[in-house]
């Protein structure tokens, strides 16, 4: 019992000892502590992180545990056993390796030696795949571009684009090409259109049955642009006395062999000792001799060979004055005039020293003037005829509008009738200016009546085979340089032969204006006969404000059938057939005829 007791005792006496952390000692030697050692760690808290976690189903998750001691410091190496509250949203296993089950929630706990911590996990439940996309069905065609405009002979390229019902491109779709209209396009396999014609064409490119359209119009290709490639002169070849002139005329033609207006041209002449010629193409001899005159245009030329040949002899002196004409009053049938001698005359308009002229005036659509049709005057038959005349036009002058017409002075011969007309004659001579934004003198020769129609199809040459034949055209032309024409006029054959020069009538004010009073003079020479063979030796002149503008002494006017022919009547005709496009007026004042130039 006592020892019992004393065992008990000394246990309450360890245990109070418990509570005592040090025992000092002391001593003789001093004073030393005796410490005790430390409790051992004891497990207190288990925590797990994350303390809230969200997966989806199907997913997994991690989690980790940490065990403390009663001091809080983490204890390493500790068993972790891990559960679930609901394994049918969240199953965990011996890592801590959370999986989603099924949309929910659920606590994870994890515990260690008799400690647990937990994390509540939530389940979120994962929508279904969408479903697959159905397969592209081809559901639209378009063309680009939906319009296009090419040339004749062109070609542009058009693209197809397939799409399905989604609106999405499908590539490597077979097109089929088609045209509404291949007379103006056409289109190839790969949708190159092609221009054929003008006028339009609908495009399609079909595929799978779908189809897209393109509106194609086909327009003609511009007009190239023209090109100088061909300069000729005209005449080619002429013969001119010393002191004479003759006026060239360069005609320049393009790429197409039409006539290019506007050109500059440059000339020259290859023997200035012999003929010089001016910027304007008038050609002037100085001594006898060969010239070649040049014309230049954009690096292209063309010549005419000149002869200068010693001047012909002079007129007999004291040339017959044939008649004259003033215009001085309105009887015009006390001196001569007979068919029309009606008169309208201009007391405003008139030369120096002059009360009155002839007015010619053409209404609009007229074709002859207001004081009617032909006034004819004979005069003395003569192998010769010069004219004179100061002549005006309107400041409208356009004359017919065209290259022929009007009409205005005409020489008919003792083989015509008075009252012949002036279309077809044996031999009538023309007088007159062609104008086109500038007159042009026209000298002309037609012999209609002396055509002989048994060669055959006219026109034909009966040059060397025949004197009884025509010289202006339809039975041949002897004269070089020389236009010409032969048609059959319905009842019998026209032919003409002329000369033309150069602008002298000028459009705008300055020398030579249309406007203002200028004077002309002409020379005919009818041809001489020999052996009864027309010889080439007519003469034809013409003389503007004094300057040699014409000059031809090679002319043809008669063959030797009509030998004796000569010049007999004179005719004032002014006419145009189309009908005049304006209301405009010509001049005319102191008319001279006479059988050679007169001073």
């Amino acid at each position: 019992m006592q020892n019992r007791f004393l065992k008990i005792n000394n246990m309450a006496r360890w245990a109070w000892l418990l509570f005592i952390p040090q025992l000092v000692v002391c001593s003789s030697g001093g004073t030393s502590v005796v410490t005790d050692p430390p409790p051992n760690p004891v497990a207190t808290t288990v925590g797990v992180a994350p303390t809230n976690l969200s997966l989806d189903v199907g997913a997994t998750g991690s989690l980790v545990a940490r065990v403390n001691d009663q001091f809080g410091a983490v204890m390493s190496g500790q068993s972790i056993t891990w559960s679930t509250n609901n394994e049918s949203v969240a199953a965990v296993d011996a890592n801590g390796t959370v999986s989603g089950i099924s949309a929910g929630s659920a606590r994870i706990a994890a515990s260690s030696r008799g400690k647990s911590g937990t994390s509540d996990v939530i389940v979120n439940a994962v929508a279904p795949p969408p479903p697959p996309p159905p397969p592209p069905v081809l559901t639209t065609v378009t063309v680009s571009p939906p319009a296009a405009s090419i040339q004749v002979a062109a070609t542009t390229t058009l693209s197809a684009v397939a799409r399905d019902q989604l609106g999405n491109v499908m590539a490597g779709q077979p097109m089929t090409w088609s045209t509404t209209n291949a007379l103006a396009a056409t289109v190839s396999a790969s949708g190159v259109v092609s221009g054929v014609a003008v006028g339009s064409a609908t495009i399609t490119a079909t595929s799978s049955g779908k189809s897209g359209t393109s509106s194609i119009t086909v327009t003609a290709p511009p007009p190239p642009v023209p090109i100088v490639t061909n300069v000729t002169v005209a005449p080619s070849s002429a013969s001119i006395a010393i002191g004479a002139t003759v006026a060239l005329i360069a005609t320049v033609k393009d790429q197409n062999g039409n006539a290019m207006t506007g050109q500059t041209v440059t000339w020259s002449t290859s023997n200035a000792g012999v003929a010089t010629v001016s910027s304007n193409g008038l050609v002037t001899g100085f001594v006898a001799g060969p010239a070649t005159i040049t014309a230049t245009s954009a690096g292209k030329t063309g010549s005419s060979t000149i002869t200068v040949t010693s001047p012909p002899p002079p007129p007999p002196p004291g040339a017959n004055l044939l008649f004259a004409e003033d215009f001085e009053n309105a009887n015009l049938a006390s001196r001569g005039w007979y068919d029309n001698t009606a008169a309208v005359l201009s007391t405003t308009e008139h030369v120096t020293g002059s009360v009155s002229s002839a007015q010619y005036r053409f209404a609009v659509g007229a074709t002859t003037p207001t004081s009617g049709g032909a006034q004819r005057h004979k005069f003395t038959p003569s192998n010769s005829l010069y004219v004179s005349y100061y002549v005006k036009y309107s400041s409208n002058w356009v004359g017919s509008g065209k290259s022929y017409h009007p009409h205005e002075f005409h020489v008919m011969s003792t083989l015509d009738g008075d009252f012949d007309g002036l279309s077809n004659g044996n031999l009538v001579l023309y007088l007159e200016q062609s104008y086109q934004n500038g007159g042009r003198p026209r000298m002309g020769i037609q012999d209609n009546k002396a055509v002989n129609t048994s060669c055959g199809t006219l026109p034909c040459n009966l040059i060397g085979i025949t004197e009884n034949r025509s010289t202006a055209g339809c039975n041949g032309v002897s004269e070089t340089n020389m236009t010409w024409e032969c048609y059959d006029a319905g009842g019998y054959w026209y032919n003409l032969k002329q000369l033309l020069g150069p602008v002298v009538f000028q459009p705008n004010p300055g020398p030579g204006y249309k406007g203002d009073w200028n004077f002309v003079e002409a020379y005919f020479q009818l041809n001489t006969v020999a052996g009864g063979i027309g010889q080439a030796d007519g003469v034809m002149q013409y003389w503007f404000n004094g300057s040699l503008i014409l000059d031809r002494h090679d002319i043809l006017y008669r063959a030797g059938v009509h030998a004796t022919l000569k010049l007999s009547q004179f005719v004032i005709a002014p006419y145009i057939g189309d009908g005049s496009p304006v209301d405009q007026s010509m001049f005319i004042d102191n008319l001279r005829a006479a059988t050679s130039r007169l001073p």
